[in-house]
């Protein structure tokens, strides 16, 4: 599930920030892969860390993004 969400949110990324930020996405959906597959009931405060840090790295490509597309549409309106 998590992993199912993160591939739809990296897929919509431009390719220049994906590409240069694969191999963190290729380790976040790794470790996405492995929090799904455990039983969340069983250790919930490690799934609740685990994804909170997931999310923590998420986030920051999110930003790089988001810094790529402003910089992006002020180099098209020059």
């Amino acid at each position: 599930m998590v992993k199912t969400q993160l591939q739809e949110a990296f897929g919509k990324l431009s390719p220049y920030v994906k590409n240069r930020v694969m191999p963190v996405i290729d380790i976040l959906l790794e470790r996405a892969e492995d929090l799904d597959s455990m039983n969340r009931e069983d250790n919930v405060d490690y799934y609740e860390d685990e994804l909170e840090s997931i999310m923590k790295e998420v986030r920051k490509i999110k930003y790089i993004e988001d810094q790529w597309q402003i910089m992006s549409a002020k180099l098209k309106n020059n």
